[in-house]
């Protein structure tokens, strides 16, 4: 369905982020992309979502390609007709809007009974209806990103891009999260492509992983698979190799071994 081949991104023509990308979301699956901060994951969304020119990057080598069609020289307008639809990093709720009118923008490519459609959103999060009428603006940030995901979900995509959905959030609302896109994709068999520090939220409810450092994939393979991978227990789950669980400070100060660019 989306297939990344060797996609390299720069901004101001300068610096390169990406550095040789590949990676693939088969139609219904959910894969997710793991990485630390500035390792290329968000720049990774916004190449195929068109985002890149508002930042003044672009795609400068390889492809993108969903459905057989070219994307990586389209426009995010152009993009989201596609059917492709990004929640961005950071609960972007229109503030001055209630919660119903932001939902109510996510579908305007839609056309039939929106009501129906604000009627599904409210299934998965039915504390959204109990806010339909409050300002986005003052809603706790569990509510607006259910809210973010809700106006992405009203669209009906068939591929959604999610950064780093359970940031900032209690555990429990990370759980709630996750079984909604679990359930969603379920019940939708809508493809997923979710960027997460949270490697052990994302491999829960993935297919496939991937994940990325400084710019370019260095490992992939089956969710099941990456949960079992020592150096992703060692970097992202935080448990050492003897199983004993290691602080932040001890995984990050540790020097990554020679096997895992092999």
């Amino acid at each position: 369905m989306l297939v990344m081949n060797a996609v390299e991104v720069r901004y101001l023509d300068v610096i390169l982020v990406l550095r040789g990308v590949s990676l693939e979301v088969p139609p219904g699956e959910i894969v997710a992309l793991l990485g630390a901060n500035g390792a290329g994951k968000s720049t990774a969304l916004k190449a195929i979502s068109g985002l890149l020119e508002t930042e003044e990057g672009k795609v400068t080598d390889g492809s993108i390609y969903f459905n057989d069609t070219r994307i990586d020289r389209m426009s995010p307008e152009d993009i989201v007709r596609l059917g492709i639809v990004q929640v961005i990093e950071g609960r972007r709720v229109i503030e001055h809007l209630t919660t119903e009118q932001n939902l109510r923008g996510g579908a305007y490519l839609r056309h039939g009974d929106v009501k129906r459609e604000l009627d599904m959103v409210y299934s998965y999060f039915p504390r959204l209806k109990e806010l339909r009428h409050a300002t986005a603006g003052y809603l706790s940030g569990g509510e607006q990103q259910m809210l973010v995901m809700g106006r992405a979900m009203i669209a009906h995509p068939k591929l959604m891009l999610l950064d780093e959905p359970s940031m900032g959030l209690a555990p429990l609302l990370t759980k709630e999260i996750f079984d909604m896109i679990q359930r969603f994709n379920s019940e939708e068999k809508t493809a997923m492509l979710i960027v997460e520090q949270n490697a052990r939220a994302a491999l829960s409810v993935a297919e496939h992983g991937y994940v990325i450092e400084n710019g370019r994939v260095v490992l992939d393979a089956p969710a099941a698979k990456l949960t079992d991978n020592p150096d992703v227990k060692e970097f992202y789950l935080g448990v050492g190799t003897r199983g004993e669980k290691k602080s932040y400070r001890e995984v990050k100060h540790y020097r990554r071994r020679k096997r895992w660019l092999a």
